[in-house]
């Protein structure tokens, strides 16, 4: 009597391919006398590419409970050759010693020995038939290869495990994820780069008081830096900060035109105010991008405009007198105080020319000067990305299951005609 039982384990690759990994066979044969015999048989993929190892372990136990267990190794290469590891005896010989507990050569030499020809003749024929059997039995189910082969005959071994000769589809798949894994670096390294660079813009910018091009070279590096999925590149100060930096400093050019008008009207107090706003969001400006301070020239012109003010309440005062003493009948002093109120009067105006945005006469801190107008676009560019490596070949790596057979043959043919 005798049983078989056969699993097969398969697995899904990364392209969603099922794959026949491992198909393990166990055959329990019980003789008459209850010696039990257990052939397990494992069939994996080998070493190399195309390579199928069948591992046999037989477990023989004799009636008075005797056990002996013989292994074998079998190797079907990839041009179909089969290596056995056993120097010394055939693996069917093994297979044939392990189910009836004799050696094939001992047991033929001892029957040519004790009978006569005609008994040696129906030996002989009885040693045939047996080592056919044998060889029916564990040429299919212990030997490892043939089970493997015709088990699974309609499947369709080029996507098995290591069973496959041809491992063109697998070989080009793994290629394939490796180039698109490369060229997403070499990307990412591009952007990188871009992001570096405009960084680095974004920081001349600021050195030179552009804030508006720093914010827009900025603005570029943060977009780079989020497509490197790296942002140690970045400095502290962010595009929104410069972009504030860069309207308080439109503020401060809106006052600094306010207080050329004022100036030129004579209105010194009111250009001494709006010099002042000027020199408060020029401060904010540098502050909020982490520049120079550019405020030195709004600063000497409320300077100027205070000295004007000054000048300009002292002409008020000897004016007044002038007309005091003049109302008096007092001229000489009506026309010393008048030509003090004209003294005063030309020293405002002096300082005022002085305290002028933008007059020839205006004194000029070098300090406070800014450029403008700057602007900048992103270095990245996708054709620089060297991806002459990456092969673009479209790979087809559907599984279609319809068109195999996986179902496995687990008939056994348990007769033995010894």
């Amino acid at each position: 009597m005798a049983t078989k039982e056969t699993s097969i384990t398969t697995e899904t690759d990364e392209a969603g391919n099922e794959i026949v990994t491992e198909i393990d066979t166990t055959i329990t044969e019980i003789a008459a006398d209850g010696a039990e015999t257990v052939s397990e048989v494992t069939t994996t993929q080998g070493d190399e590419p195309g390579e199928i190892e069948g591992h046999v372990v037989v477990t023989e136990t004799a009636a008075d409970g005797t056990e002996t267990v013989y292994e074998v190794t079998t190797t079907q290469h990839a041009d179909g050759t089969v290596t056995v590891e056993e120097e010394n005896e055939s693996l069917l010989e093994e297979a044939y010693e392990a189910v009836f507990d004799a050696e094939v050569d001992d047991e033929i030499e001892t029957a040519e020995e004790s009978v006569d020809g005609e008994e040696l003749a129906e030996v002989e024929t009885l040693e045939a038939e047996e080592l056919s059997d044998v060889e029916e039995t564990y040429s299919a189910d212990v030997l490892a290869t043939p089970e493997f082969e015709s088990s699974v005959e309609s499947v369709d071994t080029s996507y098995i495990a290591g069973a496959a000769t041809d491992t063109s589809t697998e070989s080009t798949e793994d290629t394939s994820a490796a180039d698109a894994e490369a060229a997403e670096i070499a990307e990412q390294e591009a952007h990188a780069d871009a992001a570096k660079e405009a960084q680095n813009a974004a920081d001349e910018f600021i050195d030179q008081g552009d804030y508006a091009a720093a914010a827009e070279a900025r603005e570029v590096a943060e977009n780079e830096s989020y497509e490197a999925g790296d942002s140690s590149m970045l400095s502290a100060y962010d595009s929104s900060d410069l972009a504030n930096a860069a309207e308080k400093q439109e503020d401060a050019q809106y006052y600094e035109a306010q207080e050329a008008t004022y100036a030129q009207q004579g209105d010194y107090e009111a250009a001494r105010e709006a010099a002042d706003n000027a020199g408060y969001a020029t401060s904010d400006a540098d502050s909020a991008a982490g520049g120079a301070d550019h405020s030195g020239q709004a600063d000497a012109e409320k300077a100027n405009m205070d000295w004007a003010v000054h000048e300009e309440k002292q002409a008020d005062y000897y004016a007044d007198n002038a007309a005091a003493y003049a109302a008096e009948g007092d001229f000489d002093n009506a026309a010393t105080s008048a030509a003090q109120a004209e003294d005063h009067q030309a020293r405002a105006d002096d300082f005022g020319d002085q305290g002028e945005h933008g007059s020839i006469m205006a004194d000029y801190d070098p300090s406070a000067e800014v450029e403008s107008g700057g602007t900048y676009d992103s270095t990245y560019d996708s054709s620089s990305v060297d991806t002459s490596y990456v092969d673009t070949t479209a790979v087809d790596t559907g599984f279609d299951a319809g068109g195999i057979d996986t179902a496995v043959d687990t008939s056994y043919d348990s007769s033995t005609d010894v």
